[in-house]
């Protein structure tokens, strides 16, 4: 195989710590696997003396496939693996750990969950807030930081500090560790153990880390006590496309590590051999934007001009409409449908362009769950308001409605199981605000019950006070209220059409089931790929189509600080860079009823 002369430089750096930066399509898994060759066949350096870290199980798996098909019948016994098996390998044995001390995810989940209740704090979407905890729980223990000076991203402080301490000290009480636990006791061990530092130091005399963009502040401070003092490292990664923020990576982790490592060599690996030039060209035009970054010029090598188109749609209906037709055609010029994707910045917006496919009998396939949207809490109580006007009368549905905007009832006057105003009324004779309220939700019940589900929609919304609701739930939570009522927006321009509550409820059954079905098929489904920029990366697609490049969505309305916007901007290039021949970028006037503009992205690309 040519190897360009950045590559042959990089396969064949022995010693001394270097670091590669790799640009998309840049061959980087192939001059790993040569180096660990080069080592071993060229430098006479012993297998059982080189680590090979990867972030997934599947990549370090991968990894070694292709290197042991690149030696034939050599057994070359080097060590590949995650950061986590490595650092969980050297802390079992001084620990006495086995796998029943690492808890499950399903088991971390029961155990939040216990805790909540014991504090008494409730939440509508319990499910998200736990796994929100689960993710600020990590991210407090991956950038070492003191749980005091952690402010929660969805919830008062004091609430998120307190969990987070009865979590830690029920772990404790069971004998339990998670994945981030086994790199906190690792940090700890070899600071406190030099014996078993230095022995680790033997071991492992040549350390390889793919993806190092995605290291955390734990890992690279383990890393460091590992390399010292031989410092035969050799990190690859590409800054540009540090994408896990939310997970702990931090881009600067790269940025600083010459800094660490004073003698680094570095090298770039900026010839893509995957995107046509037209591609190639416009994604470093976009990622030029970012300020924090090593610069570097990018090359197609690709004899393709390729081609990338911008659309802008009339709304998000003509968006799904345009999409499908370009994905039939492209199948009918022969290129299957498992060679196209769509890719899209969160996991909720392909909802409609899902039943639209199922519809036109493409197959398909996700790699993220799709959620439902009419199991969302906040649909479910604009629903569960429709069921009870319509004749639903049971307390657990009258539970979820009856302080939604907040009208002072108590649940203890609810003593039947079929809810009778009548008798609530008496209940709380003496409290006239409490009646009027009471009176009031029943006039407004009354007419939900003969109205069309859009206006009903709206009727709750706006009269009945459900926004208001969603104002004070939003400021409790911390959390963004344009959020939920985007939710709201999304479901009334899905039910705009609807003449009768019949017409909706059948839709949702189906729209349900369509989900349903999707998920039991998955694995054995091949199609179009339908997948979010996150977990898009390593991947490759001969056409790409990104939805709703629109600003809100891309960049992220959560994302304020530059740092973040920075990270949206990353997040498009690992995106656009997906694409061999064909990028298609789609920026809809109007999503759910409301004006978009394009992209600030996309505008600083096409300045002159």
């Amino acid at each position: 195989m040519n190897y360009s002369v950045e590559q042959r430089q990089a396969i064949m750096h022995v010693d001394g710590p270097c670091m590669v930066i790799a640009g998309p399509g840049s061959g980087k898994t192939t001059v790993i696997t040569e180096r660990i060759k080069y080592l071993i066949e060229a430098a006479g350096v012993s297998p059982a003396e080189i680590l090979v870290i990867t972030f997934t199980r599947a990549a370090a798996s991968e990894m070694e496939q292709r290197f042991k098909s690149l030696t034939g019948t050599h057994d070359y016994h080097v060590r590949f693996g995650t950061f986590h098996s490595i650092y969980y390998w050297i802390i079992k044995t001084a620990y006495n750990l086995n796998n029943q001390s690492v808890i499950s995810g399903e088991e971390k989940r029961k155990m939040i969950d216990k805790i909540l209740s014991d504090m008494s704090l409730e939440y509508e979407n319990k499910d998200d807030i736990i796994s929100s905890i689960i993710s600020q729980i990590s991210i407090v223990k991956c950038d070492m930081l003191d749980i005091d000076n952690y402010y929660s991203r969805d919830m008062p402080e004091n609430e998120f500090r307190e969990i987070y301490r009865r979590f830690s000290k029920e772990m404790l009480r069971f004998g339990r560790i998670d994945f981030d636990d086994m790199m906190v006791m690792c940090y700890e061990l070899l600071n406190k153990r030099p014996d078993i530092l230095n022995r680790c130091r033997d071991i492992f005399k040549y350390i390889m880390i793919d993806e190092f963009q995605d290291s955390n502040k734990i890992q690279y401070e383990i890393f460091k006590l590992l390399a010292k003092p031989r410092e035969n490292v050799f990190i690859v990664g590409d800054d540009d496309q540090s994408v896990y923020g939310f997970r702990g990576a931090r881009p600067e982790i790269m940025l600083r590590f010459e800094k660490d490592f004073k003698h680094t060599r570095r090298l770039y690996l900026v010839e893509n051999y995957r995107c046509d030039r037209i591609i190639t060209a416009l994604s470093a035009k976009l990622i030029s934007g970012n300020n924090k970054r090593f610069d570097k010029k990018l090359i197609s090598k690709s004899e393709d001009e390729g081609e990338c188109k911008l659309i802008r749609p009339k709304d998000n209906t003509c968006e799904n409409e345009e999409i499908i037709a370009m994905v039939r055609k492209r199948f009918n010029e022969g290129i299957p449908y498992e060679n196209q994707a769509v890719l899209y910045r969160t996991n909720i917006e392909p909802r409609h362009l899902v039943y639209k496919l199922s519809q036109y009998n493409i197959p398909y396939t996700i790699s993220d769950t799709l959620p439902n949207i009419f199991e969302h809490f906040i649909v479910q109580g604009i629903l569960d308001y429709i069921r009870f006007a319509l004749g639903d009368r049971s307390r657990s549905v009258f539970l979820r409605i009856m302080n939604k905007p907040s009208r002072y009832i108590s649940r203890d006057i609810l003593m039947e199981e079929v809810i009778d105003f009548d008798a609530l009324r008496y209940r709380v004779r003496d409290k006239e605000y409490v009646v009027e309220r009471l009176d009031k939700l029943y006039a407004d019940l009354r007419l939900i019950s003969r109205m069309r589900p859009y206006p009903a929609l709206n009727f709750i919304r706006n009269a009945v006070g459900y926004d208001d609701y969603i104002k004070s739930y939003s400021e409790y939570r911390q959390i963004d209220e344009d959020e939920l009522y985007e939710v709201l927006d999304e479901f009334a321009a899905m039910i705009a059409d609807f003449k009768n509550y019949d017409e909706m409820f059948e839709f949702i059954r189906d729209y349900s089931e369509v989900l349903k079905k999707q998920q039991i098929e998955e694995k054995n489904k091949k199609g179009l790929r339908l997948i979010t920029m996150h977990s898009s990366k390593g991947l490759e697609f001969d056409v790409v189509y990104i939805m709703n490049v629109v600003n809100g969505f891309v960049p992220y309305r959560k994302a304020k600080l530059a740092s973040e916007i920075e990270e949206e901007r990353r997040m498009l290039y690992v995106a656009m860079t997906r694409a061999r021949h064909e990028l298609c970028i789609f920026s809809p006037e109007n999503i759910s009823g409301k004006q978009k503009e394009i992209s600030p992205f996309i505008k600083f690309i096409n300045k002159k």
